[in-house]
């Protein structure tokens, strides 16, 4: 069992949340995002557990391979994590923005495109986000949408609770809304492009670098409106919350002692805790302990996890 240290990223619509939850005394101003698990180059997480101090995802997987990731998973991605798991704290809003797909992404040099899912933790009275568009549209449309400002009423927009889920597909236009601290697990990419950003400027006075122009040719303009659900906790059992090409991801809730068997999980699985804690002793005797703002990697070779909550335990887990 594996902990990282995480890398806080500070937004121009970052917030406290972060830093509050996981009990920092000193962080960045502003912090949007943690990332919690990530290979992204230059936004590598360190391991901090004893044993695999300073080692990154990518030398792990170099030294253990198919023991950490899993058969399939290693077969599929090599060396390469295939997911970015993070929390965002969106004290005001992230632009309306679009993320490639995989074709497009490999047109592009990357390796992955970025689909990714959100789950809500807490919101601020009123929050909301936005997902799809509520019209089929066009190319061209798209553009008259931007050039007379219609584009924010030609969106879905959802007003968002604790407990909401969100799967959104690569191609989908999006931005999550102010008030709003949540769960990402998506695919290992950082490709995005920005639409439009409220016309903010940062300390500078500069606005930020719109990307039309690959926006355009990332998006979906199909319409959907059936990007939410809401999940029922099932006490001390994982319930699904999104099941995916790319990853699947389930809530736990634990006021008790929970057993979870995986050997025949053959993936990783990451443990994302966001309310309460919990000790987790594997098969072999080994525990680690994970409180709020904490995230866990079990090693796809991990045949069993024990969880003993402390006295409550909240938490997102995430595998491909």
């Amino acid at each position: 069992m594996l902990k990282f240290r995480a890398v806080l990223v500070p937004k121009l619509w970052g917030g406290e949340a972060i830093a509050n939850l996981k009990g920092l005394k000193s962080a960045p101003a502003s912090v949007g995002e943690s990332f919690e698990i990530s290979a992204l180059p230059g936004q590598e997480t360190i391991c901090t557990t004893e044993g695999f101090e300073g080692l990154t995802l990518t030398d792990l997987i170099a030294r253990y391979g198919a023991e950490l990731v899993g058969r399939a998973n290693f077969a599929r991605y090599g060396s390469q994590f295939p997911l970015l798991i993070k929390f965002i704290d969106a004290r005001q809003a992230l632009s309306v923005q679009v993320h490639p797909d995989d074709a497009m992404a490999a047109s592009l040099g990357m390796p992955y495109g970025k689909s990714e899912m959100w789950y809500v933790v807490d919101t601020a009275p009123e929050a909301s986000l936005m997902a799809g568009f509520a019209e089929d549209t066009d190319a061209s449309r798209f553009e008259e949408m931007l050039a007379d400002g219609s584009l924010m009423h030609r969106v879905n927009v959802y007003a968002t609770s604790a407990g909401d889920a969100y799967y959104i597909p690569a191609g989908t236009i999006h931005s999550i809304g102010a008030g709003n601290f949540i769960i990402e697990v998506q695919q290992s990419s950082g490709a995005t492009y920005r639409v439009y950003d409220f016309d903010r400027t940062d300390e500078a006075g500069h606005k930020r670098e719109l990307h039309v122009d690959l926006a355009r040719r990332a998006l979906n303009f199909c319409a959907r409106s059936d990007f939410r659900r809401h999940i029922e906790p099932v006490p001390c059992q994982p319930v699904t919350v999104v099941r995916s090409p790319y990853f699947v991801t389930e809530l736990l809730r634990a006021d008790a002692p929970v057993s979870r068997d995986l050997a025949e999980t053959d993936s990783f699985v990451a443990m994302v805790c966001f309310e309460g804690a919990a000790t987790l002793t594997d098969q072999d005797g080994n525990t680690e302990h994970l409180t709020a703002g904490e995230t866990l990697l079990i090693p796809a070779s991990t045949e069993r996890i024990d969880l003993r909550p402390e006295p409550t335990f909240a938490c997102l887990t995430a595998r491909v």
